[in-house]
């Protein structure tokens, strides 16, 4: 590393220049101390443009490092070092500085333009804002889509903007973790938005994130994850099927080529049989896959919601007694609820099914139901088991069709259950944890 700042003439000049103000000075003291006054006047004036001559040379010699670092204070990196300059040391070493951060600059600006239109490409709605040390808030991004939701201009002073989102501004106030569905009335109109705030820390800053996405999209998203899950499982079964059919076929077609044998006859039989059993899975999944697309339109009347309740828990007596499962039902009900009773009586054995499943190799396993109404006029059914529960890993597939951890189970039982509920307007819900499941149903009465 070259620790030279100054070029070999430079430091010639400034040695020579303070051995002539030394020498200036010896001879305007030897004046004064022999009383020649008018040479000491002289001679001190000398001095003087001297000095000042050395310091306007130090200036000078110094003025471009200057200027570069208050273009760097200022991010302006206009300014450039020539060439002979540059061949000092610490000129060329001044100027490489401006230049490498001339080019952080040029980065930091296309990074910032790529961002700014990653942002413009998402159909989210997104605002950053960001605070200082003084309380300070202002704009750092907006996109299009949060403008075209509120249908505000697209304003970057907070100010302005804060007078245009209306309700919104009340709730990201507090700059802390929101994640809710809001309603805004825009132009005299009630929409309703998916809300979601995060808040991050910098050294100077801090930026609150806000998100807004219509309800409609995230019914949109949820159905295309739920498309893409369901076409990876049918399209699993049906391969699964067919390839040993088409293996087997190949094997059954090269043996009848052949002198046919009682042995050849015998792995043909077998062959046969193979493909006759996939063949029949392959139809019984086709079979439910069909019920469940076909679901009909629930068949209201009237009925006993606690009668038919027990009249299903009746249909498991052998297993529950078998298995030594424990069965409570509690009910609070006071009037009589209008569903199909069929598809209600279909959605509890599911459940009931399930809960015995899970109940498999428990101590003291309990099945617990409950039934009750309120004055809003639902109906509320829990089916509840101390059973191994589900694990969070398949708790996001459990009402996605054909999606089994059974090994003999079809995986459409909770798929259909809750196409069900839903028919009726209702809804079906799950909380679950080791030796704690419940599946819980709203209905309206």
């Amino acid at each position: 590393m070259d620790y030279n700042i100054l070029s070999r003439s430079q430091i010639i000049q400034i040695f020579v220049r303070i051995l002539l103000i030394l020498v200036n000075g010896i001879i305007v003291f030897y004046t004064y101390r022999n009383s020649l006054f008018a040479n000491t006047l002289g001679f001190f004036l000398i001095l003087c443009f001297q000095l000042f001559l050395f310091i306007d040379y130090l200036k000078k010699l110094f003025a471009d490092i200057e200027k570069s670092i208050d273009c760097l204070l200022h991010n302006d990196y206009s300014n450039t070092i020539s060439k002979e300059k540059r061949k000092n040391s610490l000129h060329n070493k001044t100027a490489l500085l401006l230049e490498k951060h001339r080019k952080l600059s040029l980065q930091n600006s296309s990074e910032t333009l790529i961002f700014t239109n990653i942002l413009e490409s998402l159909s989210i709605g997104v605002l950053i804002l960001r605070k200082n040390d003084n309380n300070t808030t202002e704009v750092f991004q907006l996109n299009k889509a949060f403008t075209d939701f509120l249908q505000i201009p697209k304003f970057y002073n907070w100010q302005l903007l804060q007078s245009k989102i209306g309700n919104l501004n009340q709730l990201i106030t507090d700059w802390r973790f929101l994640k809710h569905t809001i309603s805004l009335t825009i132009n005299d109109k009630e929409e309703n938005f998916f809300l979601k705030t995060s808040v991050t820390q910098t050294n100077e800053y801090q930026y609150l994130i806000v998100t807004l996405e219509t309800i409609q999209q995230l019914i949109d998203k949820k159905e295309k994850e739920a498309w893409y899950k369901l076409m990876n499982v049918m399209s699993h079964e049906i391969i699964n099927t067919i390839t040993p059919i088409s293996s087997l076929a190949e094997n059954l077609d090269d043996l009848i080529q052949e002198d046919v044998d009682e042995d050849a006859l015998e792995e043909l039989s077998f062959g046969l049989k193979i493909i006759k059993k996939r063949s029949k899975h392959l139809t019984s999944f086709v079979d439910t896959y069909r019920k469940l697309a076909e679901l009909p339109l629930p068949n209201k009347e009237e009925f006993d919601l606690v009668l038919l309740v027990e009249n299903t828990l009746k249909l498991f007596n052998r297993e529950f007694q078998s298995k030594n499962i424990e069965t409570n039902l509690f009910t609070n009900v006071n009037k009589e609820v209008l569903a199909d009773k069929q598809q209600l009586e279909q959605v509890l054995i599911n459940l009931i099914s399930n809960s015995i499943y899970a109940l498999e190799g428990i101590e003291n396993p309990i099945l617990t139901i409950e039934i009750n109404q309120n004055k809003e006029h639902r109906t509320y059914i829990t089916v509840n088991d101390n059973g191994i529960g589900i694990s969070d890993e398949i708790k996001d597939n459990v009402f996605i069709p054909y999606f089994t951890t059974r090994k003999d189970g079809s995986g459409i039982g909770l798929t259909l259950s809750k196409s069900i509920i839903e028919a009726h307007k209702g809804t079906i819900k799950f909380t679950s944890s080791p030796n704690n499941t419940s599946f819980n149903i709203s209905l309206p009465i």
